[in-house]
């Protein structure tokens, strides 16, 4: 009766009418059209209300978001209302949202008494839906449904709202998981580093208490034989998939259980690279353990089911739900034309507020809508964040803006950290701050701390919150519909509007789409009309299902193959040395990957037969293979063969222990003319960059500072007539010489950082480590030498400081505890065996940029 009734309701012209004309009221609130709403008289607010209730009993999802809808459009206008106040607290106790019943009574005072019916309803989902092994937290009622569900499955995929907590669900199964018996390790697969960061303080700062009950420890790298020793130890680690493939090629790393795929809709980048290596990374995992407990947690996807089919996993192990904690409000700001549109459900709302008429651009937008509250600014680029950043930060020059104490000490502790010019620390003073994945970790954290604690109210960022960065904002005004070159893809566009709207602190945020000018935001309607089908097909499949015949023209090395564009050329060709490489397992150890069943079930046993003869002879062993596949096959045959032939004269090709800039060059240019960097690797132009990069790669792998190698850099540069890139002209990039300008000096600092983070960390940490690899399998581990590959990972030769960032610390804050409390650490020659907590904690003063770090991982 019950979902007769709430279908009646969401059918019924009169409901409707009340419901837009409830949002054309919320819309007028928003901006500013104080004096021009049109009211809801006293029997519509009651007869609204009481469809709320009526819809808050359904089942169905769509029913339950309405009612919760309708209670946040309500909530601006009638908070003080005691008929409004009472249903608000009744529907939110029916629908199972404890945050919202939160801010209920923390933000509007609302502790209306309920029915005793509700009430009893209401106390009976706290106790039952109580998060195990927490003492005030509570599962809403989507949230219970998933938990209960994945606690009893060994493999399962979920989809969700970005505002559903995703991640609070994984975290709530790890403190199950952990008190299993026999205790095993967990791996949680995250797409970037800034994820890695994120998460592993939440674990250490969420569960830390049961962690501890039951032994286990979070690790961000996947060199174990860094950490400190113990046999009774266990691990959660969380990697990216790069450095899941480095822990799976460690014959000596212990085997996990538990492999949680988070933010697993990546799998379905078309345009990524990474999503073949996620891909890979999880082939890998399932060959060294068939019996693992895999998890894939993924936002607003509706065929959730696609990534077990992947993996050839039972597909009806799945659960997707709409159902939102957080309501969204959707809005087309059109500047040119001065007009807004509100997505309602029925049909657009067009209205013309005079806060956008009167408007000359869009920081006047920003900040009359804004100025109260939190706001992300998403830009398609780097360059374009910090560009409308500075901006804003103008358009607020002659205003005075309290800023905290807290604010004032980071500011002076970037300053220190980065450099004296640097722009981020300026920008603070106005309360603004942005936001990317290249920022140094020490530096975003400050910067997501500042935001949550409402310390500043701006931050601009780039497409780093697609890839989970949790930061959710009351409004997320997004400045265009593209990522980097690319267009939007539904997926990520609402991944990203769902940051609007924070969990317990508001009940809803809004969406605000700014239209500049006519070179952004073409064709938009599609995208903002696509909210709730989204289906995926992860694009190894798509790849080999619709290129296949480009696969088979690399596979047959055939000549001028044309390719759409630079990535795609990229990804066909790992997909292709992916089949090529897990062709020759077939017969080494009779192996089928998923790829390679695919192809048999495609009946394309001639793309494999094509492989296995294209292959020929290969010496490369597998363990080699496993550290990368992106390398050419054939590449790494031949490095392997040429090294082979020199084995009885390891002083030949052993990388050398000490690292100095002529020994950096001399192996730069080694590398590239043995894995052919000047055909294989887009990023450099000219085998006369390696000289760069030595120097850079030296002072990195010897522990200079960031702060120290920034400023040597700009000494280096003045006056020798160098240039930077400044931006884009109608022809092409604009190059400046250097100048020692402001801009100059950020423009130098972006590109140092992003070196370090693309080249060092990520493109040489490649090569050196696929190049060890080689030499454990010609020499033996004991003689193998050293692997740079730790050294660029982790920007340092010292064992005591890479084991301390083993705990989850930037490099930075790991070499400070090295030079300023090494007697806090106890250590056996080159082995950490314990950190003094107490001491550590006692001697370490609040004002310094690395003890937010060090006390939210060690304390």
């Amino acid at each position: 009766m019950i979902e007769r009734l709430a279908n009646d309701v969401l059918q019924d012209t009169y409901f409707i009418n009340l419901q837009n004309k409830a949002a054309k009221l919320f819309a007028k609130f928003l901006f500013s059209e104080n004096g021009k709403q049109n009211h809801l008289t006293e029997k519509e607010l009651h007869d609204l209300l009481r469809f709320a209730d009526i819809l808050s009993n359904s089942k169905k999802p769509e029913a339950r978001n309405k009612a919760y809808q309708i209670i946040t459009l309500l909530n601006y206008a009638y908070r003080e209302n005691a008929f409004y106040r009472t249903f608000a607290h009744s529907v939110l106790a029916k629908l199972g949202n404890f945050p919202g019943i939160e801010y209920l009574k923390n933000a509007d005072n609302n502790i209306s008494e309920l029915p005793f019916e509700r009430d009893l309803e209401k106390k009976v989902k706290e106790f039952i839906q109580a998060v195990p092994d927490t003492e005030d937290l509570i599962f809403t009622d989507s949230q219970y449904e998933l938990y209960t569900k994945i606690s009893n499955s060994k493999h399962f995929s979920f989809s969700g709202p970005t505002s559903m907590g995703k991640s609070f669900i994984i975290k709530s199964f790890i403190r199950k998981v952990v008190s299993n018996k026999p205790p095993e390790n967990i791996v949680i697969m995250v797409p970037t580093r800034a994820l890695i960061n994120q998460f592993s303080i939440d674990l250490n700062k969420e569960l830390k208490v049961i962690l501890e009950h039951y032994n286990y420890s979070v690790a961000t790298n996947s060199n174990v034989a860094e950490l400190p020793s113990n046999p009774q130890q266990r691990y959660i680690f969380v990697l990216t998939p790069e450095r899941l493939l480095s822990y799976l090629s460690q014959k000596k790393n212990p085997s996990f259980a538990y492999l949680f795929v988070d933010e697993a809709h990546k799998l379905a980048a078309d345009k990524d690279t990474r999503a073949v290596t996620a891909y890979s990374a999880i082939s890998k995992a399932l060959k060294q353990n068939k019996n693992l407990n895999l998890y894939f947690s993924s936002p607003n996807v509706s065929n959730p089911e696609v990534f077990l089919k992947l993996f050839k996993k039972d597909e009806s192990f799945k659960f997707r739900t709409i159902e939102a904690p957080v309501s969204q409000n959707l809005f087309f700001v059109d500047m040119i034309e001065k007009k807004v549109t509100h997505y309602l459900d029925s049909e657009p709302y067009l209205f013309e507020p005079s806060i956008i008429s009167k408007a000359e651009n869009i920081y006047d937008v920003l900040s009359q809508m804004g100025s109260e509250d939190s706001n992300i600014v998403y830009c398609s680029s780097r360059f374009d964040s910090v560009d409308k950043a500075d901006k804003l930060f103008n358009f607020f020059a002659d205003e005075e803006i309290e800023v905290s104490k807290n604010v004032k000490k980071v500011i002076k502790q970037i300053k220190g950290y980065i450099h004296k010019d640097y722009y981020l620390a300026d920008y603070l003073n106005k309360g603004i701050a942005y936001h990317f994945g290249n920022l140094p970790q020490i530096i975003r954290t400050k910067v997501e701390a500042l935001f949550k604690e409402r310390e500043i109210n701006y931050v601009f960022c780039t497409s780093t919150l697609l890839e989970g960065v949790n930061l959710p904002a009351k409004n997320v005004f997004i400045l265009n519909n593209m990522n980097g070159r690319n267009t939007f893809q539904p997926i990520d566009f609402w991944n990203l509007a769902g940051r609007a709207g924070r969990l317990k602190f508001e009940l809803s945020g809004n969406i605000i789409c700014l239209k500049e000018s006519d070179k952004v935001w073409k064709k938009h309607e599609a995208l903002l009309e696509t909210r709730t089908e989204i289906a995926l097909n992860p694009s190894i499949e798509n790849y080999i299902d619709k290129k296949l015949k480009k696969i088979e023209q690399i596979l047959n090395e055939s000549p001028d193959i044309k390719y759409e564009s630079a990535t795609f050329k990229e990804i066909i060709q790992y997909i292709a040395n992916i089949i090529s490489i897990d062709t020759l397992e077939i017969e080494r150890a009779n192996y089928q990957s998923e790829i390679i069943k695919k192809l048999i079930q495609d009946n394309k046993q001639s793309i494999i037969d094509l492989a296995k003869q294209k292959n020929g002879k290969i010496e490369v062993p597998s363990s080699v293979l496993n550290t990368n596949n992106s390398i050419k096959l054939k590449i790494q045959n031949e490095v392997f063969i040429s090294l082979k032939k020199q084995k009885n004269n390891p002083s030949a090709i052993k990388l050398p222990p000490k690292v100095s800039y002529d020994i950096c060059r001399e192996w730069l240019h080694k590398f590239y003319t043995i894995f052919k960097w000047d055909t294989e690797e887009k990023r450099f132009k000219s085998e006369a960059q390696l000289d760069y990069f030595a120097t850079l790669m030296n002072k990195w792998i010897n522990g200079s500072p960031l702060n120290q190698i920034i400023s040597e850099s700009i000494v280096y540069y003045n006056g020798s007539g160098r240039t930077v890139m400044t931006g884009y002209t109608p022809t092409g990039k604009k190059f400046e010489v250097f100048d020692g300008s402001k801009l100059h000096i950020n423009i130098l600092i972006g590109n140092i950082i992003d070196d370090i983070e693309n080249v060092l960390r990520f493109l040489f940490e490649k090569y050196f480590n696929n190049y060890y690899a080689m030499l454990v399998e010609i020499l033996g581990e004991e003689n193998a030498g050293v692997n740079w590959a730790t050294f660029l990972e982790y920007g340092t030769q010292n064992s005591i400081v890479i084991a301390l960032q083993n705990y989850g610390l930037s490099r930075h804050s790991a070499d400070y505890i090295f030079k300023k409390f090494k007697d806090c650490l106890k250590v056996d020659g080159d082995k950490l065996i314990e950190i003094n907590i107490p001491k550590l904690k006692q001697g370490l003063s609040r004002e310094e940029i690395e003890y937010d770090e060090i006390s939210s991982i060690l304390f």
